[in-house]
C-alpha cells in the first residue's frame, strides 16, 4: 500500500478541535488514508453479518493463529485507529480505546462583563492621557503604588533637610553665643579700665560699638540689674538676604550686672519681628537725618529716600506724614512678582521739630 500514514489519536483530536473552532483544515479531497478507512469500515460491517460461532472460533485462537481479527487489527493500525500491541500484552489490552474530545470552550458559556457608559468613558480618558503623555515625550502614568512610594521618599527627604537645617541653625546659634560672650567680656574690661565714671549715654555708645563687631544692635533696654539687647548677627543677615527674606533674624540677649550672658535665644513671634523691622528702618533714617546739615523737611525726606521710595509726603496738624516703599520690598516686588501689586509701604509720622518720630507698616 502506497503512502501509508499512522495517524495518532492526538492528531484526530487536533482535527476535531479545528473543526469545532471553525479553523481551516488542509487535506486532500480523498486521500489514501481515507480510502483505507472506508474499506475497513465496509469489512467490519460485513463481518457483523457472519455467524457468531465462526467469530468465537477466530477469537479463541489467540496469538497462535492470525485470524480475521488480526487482519482487521492490522488494517486499523495502518490507518492509525489502534496503537501497536506490545509483545506479551494480554488480549484485554487490544482494540481501540476511543475517548471523545471535549473542548475547553464547551464546558459552559463564560459570563460576559457588560461595561456601562461611565466605565467606557473612563477607559477612553486613560488611553488618551497615556497617548498624549507619550506624544509629548513624558513618562507613562505611574501606578498608585509607585506614586505612593515616590511621595514617601520625597517626604522623607524633606524631613531630613529640615532636620539638617535645624541642626545647622543650632550650631550657628552656639557659635554666635560664644562670640557675644567674648564681646561682653571685652566691654566689661573697657569699663573697668576707665579712670572716670562713665555716663549711661557713653556706656550705651561703647556697648553698641563693641557689638558692631558681631552684628547690628537694634535696641538696648536697660534694667535695674542688667539690660536686654536685640541684635541681628552679620552671618544671619547675610543668609537672610541670600534667601530673599524680608524679616530680620533677631536674637535677644539678657545681660546681668556683671556683664555675663544669662540667656541668648532667637525671636520667632511674627508681631515682634514686624515691629523690630520697623525699628530698624526708623533707626537708619534717624541716623542719616542726624548727620545732615539741617533738620528740616528736605533733610528728613532725603534721609527717608536712602531707605526707600517716597510715595506721598503731606502735612498734618502739628507734624508730617510720609509714606514710602522700602527698597527691599520694592526689589522683591520687581524680581519675584515682575512689578505686580501689592505694594508694601511704611508710614512715618513726625512732629514739626522731628523730635517724636514713629514708623509703622501699612
Amino acid at each position: 500500500m502506497e503512502d501509508k500514514k499512522a495517524v495518532s489519536v492526538r492528531k484526530l483530536a487536533a482535527l476535531e478541535r479545528k473543526r469545532a473552532l471553525g479553523l481551516p483544515i488542509k487535506r486532500p479531497a480523498i486521500s489514501t488514508l481515507e480510502r483505507q478507512a472506508r474499506e475497513w469500515k465496509r469489512r467490519e460491517e460485513m463481518g457483523k453479518s457472519e455467524d457468531g460461532g465462526q467469530r468465537s472460533e477466530v477469537r479463541g485462537r489467540g496469538t497462535e493463529d492470525e485470524g480475521p481479527k488480526s487482519e482487521v487489527q492490522d488494517e486499523m493500525f495502518q490507518i492509525g485507529l489502534a496503537e501497536p500491541r506490545a509483545s506479551g500484552d494480554p488480549e484485554t489490552s487490544e482494540g481501540f480505546d476511543w475517548k471523545l474530545y471535549q473542548s475547553e470552550q464547551g464546558e459552559g458559556k463564560k459570563k460576559v462583563n457588560i461595561l456601562n457608559t461611565a466605565s467606557v468613558a473612563r477607559m477612553a480618558r486613560k488611553i488618551m492621557a497615556r497617548e498624549w503623555a507619550m506624544a509629548l515625550g513624558g513618562r507613562s502614568q505611574e501606578s498608585n503604588q509607585t506614586s505612593i512610594e515616590r511621595k514617601a521618599a520625597e517626604y522623607g527627604k524633606k524631613k531630613e533637610a529640615e532636620r539638617e537645617g535645624k541642626e545647622k541653625e543650632k550650631q550657628r546659634a552656639r557659635k554666635q553665643r560664644a562670640a557675644f560672650e567674648r564681646v561682653f567680656q571685652a566691654f566689661g574690661h573697657e569699663l573697668l579700665k576707665s579712670p572716670k565714671p562713665i555716663t549711661p549715654e557713653a556706656a550705651e555708645a561703647l556697648l553698641e560699638e563693641s557689638l558692631s563687631k558681631v552684628g547690628e544692635c537694634i535696641k538696648i533696654t536697660w534694667q535695674p540689674h542688667g539690660c536686654e539687647i536685640c541684635m541681628e548677627p552679620w552671618e544671619e543677615r547675610r543668609l537672610r538676604r541670600k534667601n530673599g527674606e524680608i524679616f530680620p533674624a533677631v536674637f535677644q540677649a539678657t545681660i546681668d550686672d556683671n556683664f555675663m550672658l544669662n540667656s541668648f535665644q532667637k525671636i520667632e513671634d511674627p508681631q515682634v519681628l514686624r515691629q523690630t523691622r520697623n525699628d530698624i528702618i526708623l533707626k537708619n533714617i534717624l541716623l542719616s537725618f542726624r548727620k545732615s546739615a539741617g533738620e528740616d523737611l528736605h533733610a528728613f525726606e532725603d534721609a527717608i529716600g536712602e531707605g526707600g521710595r517716597i510715595i506721598q509726603s503731606m502735612k498734618t496738624n502739628g507734624g508730617w506724614k510720609i509714606s514710602f516703599e522700602p527698597w527691599e520690598e520694592m526689589r522683591k516686588r520687581n524680581v519675584e512678582r515682575k512689578g505686580l501689586p501689592p505694594i508694601v509701604t511704611n508710614v512715618i509720622n513726625a512732629d514739626k521739630h522731628f523730635r517724636h518720630v514713629s514708623c509703622e507698616r501699612v
